[in-house]
């Protein structure tokens, strides 16, 4: 039986399809006790990930599953850059989110991942710094040169088709090495690392306004208000703030039906008054 006949068969069980992968740092796993699948990359980023993710991501196609709030979950040191810059284009393309837990680290080519999603939610530890050559690499002194100015063309290349921000793509390519770069929060928001691609958003919020039947703008409003109370329950990979969100429209509703209640009632206090 070849592995993709066993892999149909194990869908059902996490644990199977867990060990199926025990050797490499993707796993397709079922999301607690739902019928929804969550995708994890985690521990070093190596050439086998590419395969694995793809497979990870055909495999939920082909059985028509839902991937937990459309997110990859992220958690590793970093790896193979080239490696990460490919499964960041394959997560763009599918327009899917990443997600990073606030006790999990998101570091140097795990954050080429990260930025491929076109909603990103990294709230736990996120580092950068530029390309690491393996220990035990033999670089010709008269090729290190080139070297590196390929490796600066591809980062910045990915940089322009990710839409990452001239901050972090310099942080990147600035900082060490031998070093890593924490982002504090500040920076996360103020660099989009904690954000989404600004078409795909204005485009969803189109389309949850014409989902809902209502304006646009009157979604926007109350995606805006109800902001900080949604993010805690993306912050516990519960739901996307856009899912939490769209909820609220009822409450909104409800409230306005209330206001508009009780304007008819002060209206009719006052023609009885005078």
């Amino acid at each position: 039986m070849n592995p993709a006949s066993i892999l149909r068969l194990a869908f059902g069980s996490s644990l199977i399809l867990a060990s199926f992968w025990s050797s490499a740092t993707v796993t397709l796993e079922q999301y607690k006790n739902t019928s929804e699948f969550t995708i994890r990359v985690h521990d070093e980023i190596v050439e086998q990930d590419l395969n694995d993710f793809k497979a990870a991501l055909d495999t939920i196609q082909k059985d028509k599953k839902l991937l937990h709030m459309n997110a990859i979950q992220l958690n590793s040191n970093g790896g193979n850059g080239s490696i990460g810059r490919k499964i960041g284009t394959i997560i763009r393309d599918k327009k899917l989110y990443t997600y990073v837990a606030p006790k999990a680290v998101c570091i140097s080519a795990c954050v080429y991942v990260l930025m491929g999603g076109v909603v990103r939610y990294p709230f736990g530890e996120i580092g950068v710094h530029r390309t690491t050559y393996p220990a035990d690499a033999e670089v010709d002194d008269s090729l290190t040169e080139t070297f590196v100015r390929i490796d600066i063309s591809l980062v910045k290349e990915y940089s322009a088709a990710m839409g990452l921000t001239y901050a972090l793509r310099e942080a990147i390519l600035n900082t060490e090495s031998w070093r890593v770069r924490i982002i504090n929060e500040v920076e996360k928001q103020e660099w989009q690392v904690y954000g989404a691609d600004r078409a795909y958003e204005e485009r969803l919020f189109t389309a949850i306004g014409r989902e809902l039947n209502m304006p646009r703008s009157k979604y926007i409003n109350i995606f805006t208000a109800n902001y900080q109370g949604c993010q805690k329950e993306a912050r516990r990979f519960e739901r996307s703030i856009y899912d939490c969100t769209k909820t609220k429209t009822e409450n909104a509703d409800l409230s306005g039906v209330v206001l508009r209640y009780f304007d008819e009632a002060k209206s009719l206090m006052r023609g009885l008054l005078f």
